[in-house]
This record gives C-alpha cells, structure tokens and sequence, in this order.
C-alpha cells in the first residue's frame, strides 16, 4: 500500500514539474515585450560599468512587427529581435551616424554591442535584465514613462539633429541654434547658430507654413553657415510639425527635417 502511495506520489510531482516546465516555454517572460518601451538603467560589459547617469538617453522599443528600436545616446539604431524559449537575441543592426562627445560614443558603441551578445531575459517586478549566456553582459531597464508634451509656444527649442531623408547629423559643435513660436502672433524667431532670424508662421493642427525669414548677416564658418542654410531652406519648406514629450520635428514634405529639444 505505501509502495503504490508513493508510486502515485511520485508520478504526481513528475506531473506538475512537466506542466511547471511547459507553462514556462509557452509563457515565457519575454511573451510580454512587444509593444513595450524600456529605458536603460544600468549596463554592465565584461565586468564594466553599471548604473548610467540621468540623463543617457538609452532606450529599447519592442516592435509588435519583430524589430527593435530606440537611442543610443547619441544615434538611432534598429534591429531584429528573434524570442526563444530561454530569452531573445537581436541581429540585423542598423544605426544613424550622427557624432557626438567621446565619453558618449564610446558609451553607445558598447551599449550596441552588447544588445548584440544578449541571449536571455529576466523579468523580476518592472526590471527587465537582458543578459548574454556567459553573464558577461548584462543590461538592465525600467519601463519608459513618457514626459508631458511641452506647449510649442513658451518654450526655448534647441535644435539637436538636421535630418536629410533617412541621414541624420549632429549640429556644428560650439552652436546653439534655438527655435522660439508665438503662435499666437503668428510668427517664429530664434537663432540659427551664426544668424538671429525672424518670420511669420501659421501653426494649424499638425501643419505649418513659415513665410519669408529676415536675418541678421553675420559670416561665420563654412560649416556653420552650411547649418544654417539647411535650417532655413527646412523652415521655408516646412509642412507638418509634431511634438513628442521634449521632443519638436518640423518637417518638409522631402523628408528633410529639424528636431529640437525643450530647454
């Protein structure tokens, strides 16, 4: 009697430990990631590194189509994400080619690397931690909580990246060019990295028409003045403008586009 007790004992446990293991294969923490945005708290390479300053600006969106996006510090990048029984490993990198300060891309090329070496995820309470198989690289990320639309009027934009199609650069190093709206009054003012200009402009839903900009006529350095050129010839072109938390693109129907930053 106690032989056939702990034959059903036995055949119970072996029961449950095949359920336990196959609801962790069908359910697995990573069934949850699509369509979910991460920011990076703290990234560990080959016994380096840990918590990032405030302010890193790296992030992970998880594509409900199988790809992966977000910043770098500096650039863009993107990639595919393949998810498996024991976490996820993402190819196919492709990334902007902006430059910013050493400290920053020498942060972001090992930021990118290790997304490269990642094969499995945890997820304990809202931390996410991407890890490659040998525990040499290990990411951790908290989930993205979105700022407030900053009003486009009333606030100081600064212009941080000139897009030309799917090309991005970085402002001349030593500007500031800036970006002020009175949408009120209907027109626009700032200053372009060399020259203040001025000009009216209608902001109407998600569109816009900037007129004939005046400037001061200032003479700076070739690439500066390249800079403010394409700032100009974006305005005057612009068509459509949007803002995402600090974040104001104003775009020309060409693909060619400003983004500036809250101050």
């Amino acid at each position: 009697m106690r032989t056939r007790s702990a034959a059903v004992l036995l055949a119970l446990a072996l029961l449950l430990a095949a359920c336990a293991e196959e609801e962790v294969l069908v359910n697995p923490p990573t069934a949850a990631l699509p369509g979910t945005r991460w920011v990076v708290a703290g990234l560990t390479v080959d016994g380096t590194g840990g918590a990032l300053p405030a302010g890193a600006h790296l992030t992970l969106d998880f594509g409900a189509d199988g790809n992966v996006s977000g910043t770098a510090g500096c650039n863009s990048y993107f990639a595919t994400v393949v998810f498996t029984a024991d976490g996820l490993a993402m190819t196919s990198f492709g990334a902007t080619e902006m430059a910013c300060e050493p400290e920053i891309m020498e942060r972001e090329a090992r930021f990118l690397a290790a997304l490269g070496r990642i094969a499995t995820a945890a997820l304990e309470g809202d931390v996410l931690t991407l890890a490659s198989a040998d525990g040499a690289v290990a990411i951790e990320l908290v989930p993205f909580v979105p700022e407030a639309d900053r009003p486009l009027a009333a606030t100081v934009w600064h212009l941080t990246t000139l897009l030309d199609g799917e090309a991005a650069s970085s402002i001349v190093a030593g500007t500031e060019p800036i970006l002020e709206v009175d949408d009120v009054a209907g027109r626009l003012s700032g200053n372009s990295g060399c020259n203040s200009f001025f000009g009216p402009a209608t902001f109407t839903g998600s569109g816009v028409t900037v007129g004939a900009i005046g400037a001061t006529k200032m003479a700076c350095e070739p690439g500066v003045m390249e800079q403010e050129a394409f700032v100009f010839a974006v305005l005057a072109d612009a068509v459509s403008w949007d803002i995402e938390g600090t974040v104001l693109r104003i775009a020309a129907a060409d693909g060619r586009a400003l983004e500036f930053s809250a101050g």
